[in-house]
């Protein structure tokens, strides 16, 4: 029965530590995902800086404001997961509270009758005459033993009392800083409530002002759509030369074929191809931020960066191609396998064709200039001719 006791104690304590570290497992990833929004906010204000020294500044200050406007509601919806959180632990240390104060009461009242009894009981004289009135030796040394262990357990009474106190003192010092932090936090969340109203009101006065400039941003898309028509056609050019060659997916080496599961496995956890970035513009077709009926489509994401940023491939292969395109500066197409990444509106290119790179290679710098544009990195991934999401493939994301 005693040892069936223990492992029910022991499986308790085994799984409150557990919940004890899954909770500071989960607070910690919380509050680094916070930390990483805040990051990208403050980059975003960067930028959002670049661009507003310039007159000619138009989508891609909208696209910084509207990021801007994501970043804060995730932000704030990660306050508030933080002070759900920390309710659950106000309650918990609430409960653990009433339960010490509860223990603490019966502790004093049970010492209580303990002290009193030995009070009465304090004539020494009296305790050996109990003794010496025992019927046998064996009931003697009975008595004699309840006295030693009553006395023994008196003591174990007191330390556990300062025990109890201690603890109770520890929580209600813990529950004081829980709801400090918690004040801090609303307020935090009301700060960043009047910043999200402010943002976006900025980014419907961005967008009104850009709607008088609707022909100049018709213009812009098709000029958008050529530069991605020709990356579109550099892959393909690309995947139906290595074809011609014999070069297919079918016949790789051994070697280029472990790069490629390696590359695969690392699906989520790529390095990101510059130090500082947000992602400007997401994969796939979305509408205009400003012209009706019109959809945009992306086969890449664009990220934006500040001045000077360079470009590092994010996993190791070998350089296919550098192409010139109008519009876009310089690309690099890099192969990893069966999988290809591509870097376009870069200058200052490091890399050839036929150059094996490592992970985090520097290729080059991001095109800056001092208009709308600012510093924007495009970004693609292809699974041969497939086109995949890059975000799916980036760590942090």
């Amino acid at each position: 029965m005693r040892n069936s006791s223990t492992k029910i104690l022991l499986l308790s304590v085994i799984m409150l530590f557990s919940f004890v570290i899954a909770t500071a497992q989960t607070k910690d990833e919380l509050q680094k995902k916070k930390q990483k929004t805040e990051e990208d906010l403050r980059l975003t204000n960067q930028l959002l800086q670049q661009t507003e020294k310039t007159k000619s500044a138009g989508l891609n200050k909208l696209l910084i404001i509207k990021k801007r406007i994501s970043l804060r509601e995730k932000l704030i919806n990660e306050i508030s997961q933080q002070i759900n959180m920390l309710d659950n632990e106000i309650e918990q240390n609430t409960e653990r509270i009433i339960k010490l104060e509860n223990e603490l009461k019966q502790l004093k009242q049970e010492y209580a009758k303990m002290i009193y009894f030995a009070y009465k009981n304090r004539n020494n004289y009296d305790r050996l005459m109990f003794i010496l009135a025992s019927e046998d030796f064996n009931q003697a040394y009975r008595r004699m033993k309840y006295f030693q262990q009553y006395t023994k357990y008196r003591k174990k009474q007191a330390e556990k009392i300062l025990i109890t106190q201690k603890n109770l003192e520890y929580e209600t010092e813990q529950l004081k800083e829980q709801r400090n932090e918690k004040i801090m936090l609303l307020s935090s969340k009301e700060r960043e409530k009047a910043h999200l109203s402010s943002e976006k009101v900025k980014e419907n006065q961005e967008v009104a002002r850009l709607k008088r400039k609707e022909q100049e941003l018709r213009n812009k898309i098709r000029e958008n759509q050529r530069v991605m028509k020709q990356l579109e056609n550099a892959i393909a050019e690309l995947i139906a030369r290595e074809a011609k060659e014999n070069k297919t997916y079918k016949t790789l080496s051994a070697e280029e074929e472990l790069i490629s599961q390696q590359f695969k496995s690392n699906r989520g956890r790529l390095i990101w191809p510059i130090d500082n970035g947000v992602i400007i513009r997401e994969f796939g077709e979305h509408p205009h931020p400003v012209i009706k009926g019109v959809k945009i489509k992306n086969d890449g994401i664009d990220i934006g960066t500040n001045k000077d940023a360079k470009v590092k491939a994010v996993f190791e292969g070998e350089v296919k191609n550098v192409i010139a395109v109008p519009g876009a500066n310089m690309a690099v197409i890099i192969r990893h396998g069966h999988y290809l990444t591509l870097y376009s509106n870069i200058v200052n290119v490091r890399v050839k064709p036929g150059d094996k790179v490592t992970k985090g290679y520097y290729i080059g710098d991001v095109y800056y200039t001092d208009n709308d544009e600012g510093s924007v990195l495009h970004l693609r991934v292809y699974e041969e001719t497939k086109v995949l999401n890059p975000k799916n493939w980036l760590s942090g994301m």
